[in-house]
């Protein structure tokens, strides 16, 4: 009979993600993990194959994260600007409260790693390519309505926009919060028709949108008009 376990295996793939989020693939042991998560090695070990195991699990888990997330921005009766910007903005905004700033774990494994390792990739790419499906899908609804402009390629676009975000996480690092809000709202004001930009900048829309609703514009003294 296996020992019985001490620990909420939840907590360690949490700990897990913010060590690997923070120190990256290569900096991270399963001392820093165990420190982070409280617990023994061997617990760990009892546990956890292995570092690597533990590693794609919580990547695993930190991309599955993002599927409401996705189905928000698909099902969001904001304009298409305001849901791009609350993506965009929003997430940069969350990083920036974050004393550490220590980004996206997937932004930064494919930084660090590239594509070097094949079960990286297995669990990247289609999170990914989802990402990019979003992002399309909203852009498109934004030409229809007029919102985004028409002569955009919103296939182009949707690569774009998951590329500016994954460099502004990079930055955002040891970048001041106004300047990459700044560059996200330049972003975005760059797909806009002059109807997209009111409707981005329009705060006494009939619209109510809370901070963790999809459409809420992030509010810093770049976007605000």
């Amino acid at each position: 009979m296996g020992r019985r376990k001490n620990f909420d295996e939840q907590a360690v793939i949490n700990a897990a993600i913010a060590v690997f989020s923070e120190h990256g693939y290569t900096g991270t042991d399963v001392g820093l993990v165990c420190e982070r998560a409280n617990i023994g090695r061997s617990s760990f070990y009892n546990t956890f194959d292995s570092l690597d195991s533990l590693f794609l699990r919580a990547l695993r888990d930190y991309t599955a994260r993002g599927i409401s997330a996705r189905e928000e921005l698909r099902t969001g009766t904001a304009p298409a600007p305001r849901l791009i910007m609350h993506r965009l903005g929003g997430e940069l905004a969350k990083q920036c409260e974050d004393e550490a700033r220590v980004g996206c774990l997937s932004a930064n494994t494919a930084a660090e790693l590239g594509r070097e390792v094949d079960a990286v990739c297995a669990i990247l790419d289609p999170d990914h390519q989802a990402w990019l499906e979003s992002y399309r899908f909203v852009l498109e609804r934004g030409q229809v309505e007029g919102h985004i402009r028409s002569e955009l390629d919103a296939k182009v676009h949707a690569q774009l926009l998951s590329s500016v975000l994954a460099g502004l996480r990079i930055a955002a690092r040891v970048m001041p919060a106004d300047s990459v809000q700044s560059q996200a709202t330049a972003f975005v004001e760059g797909l806009c028709t002059r109807k997209g930009l009111r409707a981005l900048h329009d705060h006494t829309a009939s619209h109510t949108y809370g901070r963790n609703s999809p459409g809420h514009l992030i509010a810093t003294e770049s976007s605000a008009q």
